[in-house]
């Protein structure tokens, strides 16, 4: 007599989710720590300080110029009288905010169309490549000081520039990491089980991707903030008297022999915040090396 053996029936295999890097926790260690803590608690400034009781950033006093620290100013007064801490704390503001619009534009432009060349090739990879081969080749300070000249649209127009010359950056790498990960086995059942292009694209490819997205955001973050600066220091970004981290340094370059706080305390946050974000990215990228 034949023996019949119970068996669990065998379940139809989807495609596998990419579990590889895209769910792994980076661990950041007492430097990402802090680093990520300095990042974090700029950004909560940027967000409440019109909603803090500060001294008018713009108000000057001629009669109190270089005064110490008190308890009316904390950090004391600039050259001209003003509160050097309502100051510094909307010179973050603008300074962050300056350079996330970079980041955004230039996320906006370069992921998309980076995905799009990995995956679909052709025509489109060609074109796209080419165009930002030619948009690599244009000097950055060039084109933002034309863009100052020819159209005056303030530091908004200029970030936004800004934005587009670093999108080939993002593009290039999401293009070379789009065409590592559409190789991997659970993007080939994708395609095999019927899924549509735009569920690959977001459900398979982009979490595939994505820490390689935060580390290049964070990279180019720290580099829109010293590019602000710069072109604030020179008079072409942010206009005085609105205060950024470049035009706080700007106009207290003069005072460095002869009271180096007003100087020293912008260029310190400024150098702070942009070594926190490559910190975070050098981290992150780290991670990604050894996931």
């Amino acid at each position: 007599m034949t023996e019949v053996l119970e068996t669990e029936p065998v379940r139809a295999a989807g495609p596998a989710e990419p579990t590889a890097g895209a769910g792994r926790r980076v661990r950041l260690g007492w430097p990402g720590t802090l680093a990520l803590g300095f990042v974090l608690i700029c950004l909560l400034i940027a967000l409440l300080v019109p909603f803090l009781s500060l001294a008018e950033p713009n108000e000057q006093d001629l009669g109190d110029t270089l005064a110490r620290y008190s308890a009316d100013h904390l950090l004391g007064t600039d050259q001209l009288g003003r509160d050097l801490l309502a100051r510094l704390l909307w010179a973050i503001r603008t300074s962050l905010f300056a350079g996330l619009t970079a980041i955004v534009v230039a996320t906006l432009i370069g992921l998309p169309t980076g995905m799009l060349a990995g995956y679909r090739r052709g025509w489109f990879d060609t074109v796209s490549a080419r165009i930002a081969d030619v948009v690599l080749t244009v000097p950055a300070l060039v084109l933002l000081l034309t863009v100052h000249t020819a159209l005056r649209t303030g530091i908004t127009g200029q970030m936004v520039t800004l934005g587009v010359i670093f999108a080939p950056r993002i593009y290039r790498v999401m293009r070379a990491e789009t065409i590592r990960v559409a190789t991997m086995p659970y993007l080939l059942a994708g395609r095999m089980s019927g899924c549509s292009h735009v569920r690959i694209l977001w459900r398979y490819l982009l979490p595939g991707i994505r820490a390689q997205v935060r580390v290049q955001v964070s990279y180019l973050l720290g580099l829109s903030l010293l590019i602000e600066a710069g072109i604030s220091f020179l008079g072409v970004g942010v206009e005085s008297p609105d205060a950024s981290l470049g035009t706080m340094l700007s106009g207290a370059a003069a005072m460095l022999a002869s009271d180096a706080r007003v100087v020293l305390i912008p260029a310190a946050v400024l150098s702070l915040l942009i070594l926190s974000l490559n910190v975070i990215g050098d981290i992150e990228s780290e991670g990604e090396r050894r996931g």
